[in-house]
This record gives C-alpha cells, sequence and structure tokens, in this order.
C-alpha cells in the first residue's frame, strides 16, 4: 500500500487513467507524477475486480448470477457498499454503509462524460472517456472545493466510476457481436 500516494496531498484538479497491458490490463489512477489508486482484474473479462489506494484495499463482485446490483467489499468479506443499475436509464446509484448516497450518470444523452452527483453537494468528479487513446482513455476532473467528511475517499469512487463505465463498454460490445 506504500505505493500510493495520499489523495489529500493533490495539487491540482486533473488526473488521468493510465492502461496498462493488453491481454491483461490494469489501470492507474495518476496525474502524471504519482498515483493514486489502481483497478485490476483476477482473469480478463472478469466481473470482480480489485481496488487498491493508500487507505486501503477494495473488490468489487456481482450479487449473483443473474443479479444486476454489485457489491463493494473492504478486503474481501466486508460489504461497505452496493451499485444499483437502474433499470431504464444509464444511471447507476451508490449507497455506501455510512450513510453516503450519489449516483453516476451521463448529464446529456450522446455524452462522454460520466459525472458523480451527489443531492446536496452537486457534482463532485467527472470521468471523460477520450475517443481513440488505449493509452490513457480517461480525463477526470474533481472539484477540490468540496470537502464531505462522511464520503468514501474519491480514488475509490473514480476508480468506481471507471469499473462501471468498463463493464458498460464490455456489455455494449457483447450486444454488438
Amino acid at each position: 500500500m506504500s505505493d500510493f500516494r495520499n489523495f489529500d496531498r493533490l495539487k491540482t484538479n486533473e488526473l488521468f487513467i493510465t492502461r496498462h497491458g493488453w491481454f491483461k490490463p490494469y489501470y492507474e489512477l495518476t496525474d502524471g507524477q504519482f498515483i493514486y489508486g489502481k483497478l485490476h482484474y483476477k482473469k480478463r473479462l472478469s466481473r470482480r475486480a480489485t481496488i487498491e489506494t493508500a487507505e486501503g484495499s477494495w473488490t468489487i463482485r456481482c450479487k449473483g448470477w443473474f443479479k444486476r446490483s454489485s457489491l463493494i467489499n473492504k478486503g474481501e468479506d466486508e460489504t461497505i457498499g452496493t451499485l444499483i443499475p437502474a433499470k431504464w436509464s444509464r444511471n447507476i446509484d451508490l449507497e455506501m454503509d455510512n450513510g453516503f448516497k450519489a449516483f453516476f450518470n451521463y448529464k446529456k444523452l450522446f455524452s462522454r462524460a460520466f459525472v458523480l452527483t451527489h443531492e446536496m453537494y452537486g457534482d463532485i468528479f467527472q470521468i471523460k472517456q477520450k475517443a481513440f487513446s488505449i493509452k490513457k482513455p480517461y480525463l477526470i476532473a474533481v472539484d477540490q472545493t468540496l470537502q464531505v467528511s462522511d464520503r468514501p475517499p474519491l480514488p475509490l469512487l473514480i476508480l468506481i466510476g471507471i469499473n462501471a463505465m468498463l463493464i458498460r463498454q464490455e456489455q455494449a460490445a457483447a450486444a454488438t457481436s
């Protein structure tokens, strides 16, 4: 865990995701100089993701074979939240056990920007997908003025959003083939 920099020491409000590897890729949250978190999968095309940050390690896995929602676990077995995709829209609700509730959504119909929105605090961060970029596929704009005491760590939330975007891309690719 000492390989990652603490997110409280972030000096900029723009981050990006770096993709490493081709057959078994992993993704790093970085500002170009320091690494704040890592998202990787045990197997290629797996629905079980592992997120590592300076604060700890989390896993995201589906509730069951035919369930749409996912569990967020601290370590392997301590459930701290759930991700619930909406049935007829592209929104994904995030409900944490500490009372933090927000949702991921696209602001416009043909937008490439995926935003985490809280009812009281507004937009927390925005993930923008870059077209035709393999090495740095996502740009993240973080609202630095937001100081919320009961929210989970921002690197965890950002990497949860990246995982949700990757799952949506995988489902869209499977539907077209």
